[in-house]
């Protein structure tokens, strides 16, 4: 009878450290599964920081380009604003010039009247006649006025600037220094459309 009791004890004993083996091999088995998903949870967030960096990149990306996209597309609207602006403003230019070529004939006409001419004028009963001239000139001068035109100024000791005077005949002198002026420039909104011409001094 003692000796059954002893097996029973020894088989309880074995069953005990069974059960304790099995219970080792679940918490082991579990910690390697939770190490395990772990990893793999760790590895997926990586890949996801990852997918979204790459994500904000390109949307920065996008941006940047959509950006200077915007700028390219506004500063080319400028631009053809303008080239409308300025031919709109210049587009007369040409007649201008002719005008201008009237002008100075004319003006010339007025400058080399014979001495005593306004008196003669008078003495004939022609006075408002001779002020016709004058009025005519004035309003040549009006006209351009309304039109942006203004002369450039040029006179004999000035140097001579290439944007705005042309030389066309030299003589002893100061070097690039204006001698005389033959014809007046003019400019047209700050844009020289035609040149005074002057003789200059060479050394």
């Amino acid at each position: 009878m003692a000796d059954s009791h002893q097996q029973d004890a020894h088989s309880q004993d074995d069953s005990q450290e069974h059960l304790e083996e099995l219970r080792k091999k679940i918490e082991e088995a579990q910690q390697k599964e939770g190490q395990e998903r772990s990893e793999q949870v760790n590895e997926e967030m990586k890949k996801l920081e990852e997918e979204i960096q790459a994500l904000k990149l390109a949307n920065e990306d996008a941006q940047t380009k959509a950006l200077r996209a915007l700028a390219d597309l506004q500063n080319a609207r400028r631009r053809m604003e303008e080239e409308k602006a300025s031919f709109a403003a210049f587009a007369n230019q040409g007649l201008i010039l002719k005008v201008l070529d009237i002008y100075e004939n004319y003006h010339r006409l007025l400058e080399h009247k014979p001495e005593g001419f306004d008196d003669v004028m008078k003495q004939q009963g022609n006075e408002e006649w001779a002020k016709g001239l004058q009025l005519i000139d004035e309003q040549f001068q009006g006209f351009l006025e309304q039109q942006g035109v203004q002369k450039i100024e040029a006179k004999p000791g000035d140097m001579i600037d290439p944007e705005r005077h042309e030389a066309v005949m030299s003589g002893e002198g100061e070097q690039g220094v204006i001698l005389e002026v033959f014809s007046p420039g003019y400019e047209m909104k700050g844009r020289v459309i035609k040149t005074a011409k002057v003789k200059v001094g060479r050394a």
